[in-house]
């Protein structure tokens, strides 16, 4: 009888397929676990109540500004922005304060105080913006008027009208 030559198992297809299988699982995993914690969802708020309540918001601010007839643009220079308010009954506050904030990437988000040019023009250095939706959000002095929209840039150097 002749004797059969079997393979040593480490030397035959079959096994490392199967080993395979659980293999690229464990190594996928592993890989999504590495992005999860590198790239944390900025969108998501520890104080959940807090921003629940905060829709709720005062809009007296805003009412104030309709009631004003308060109109508004803002323009983007690389690392400028200037608002223009185009009510000439209006007392010229000291400063405008300008919160540009990103709706998914909080990191973009910036801060500025605006302070008057010439007429009534307000301007400030800012980081540079990318294209895409921001929320625009313009105080005056002691909280007296607020201007909010959201906007789409799309040319980082355009004026974009807010009221």
């Amino acid at each position: 009888m002749k004797e059969q030559k079997t393979l040593a198992w480490y030397k035959q297809f079959w096994p490392w397929f199967l080993i395979a299988l659980p293999g690229s699982v464990v190594i996928a995993s592993v890989i999504t676990i590495i992005l999860a914690v590198q790239n944390a969802d900025t969108i998501v708020v520890d104080d959940y109540y807090k921003a629940g309540l905060a829709i709720n918001r005062d809009l007296s601010s805003e009412i104030r500004a309709n009631e004003l007839n308060i109109k508004s643009s803002i323009q983007f220079h690389p690392d400028q922005a200037s608002i223009i308010i185009e009510n000439t009954q209006l007392t010229r506050p000291q400063q405008l304060q300008l919160k540009l904030i990103h709706p998914t990437l909080a990191e973009k988000d910036q801060s500025i105080v605006l302070l008057p040019t010439d007429g009534l023009r307000y301007s400030g250095k800012i980081k540079p913006v990318s294209t895409g939706t921001w929320d625009i959000i313009i105080i005056a002095d002691a909280n007296s008027w607020r201007i909010q929209r959201r906007i789409k840039v799309d040319d980082i150097h355009g004026r974009y009208r807010l009221r």
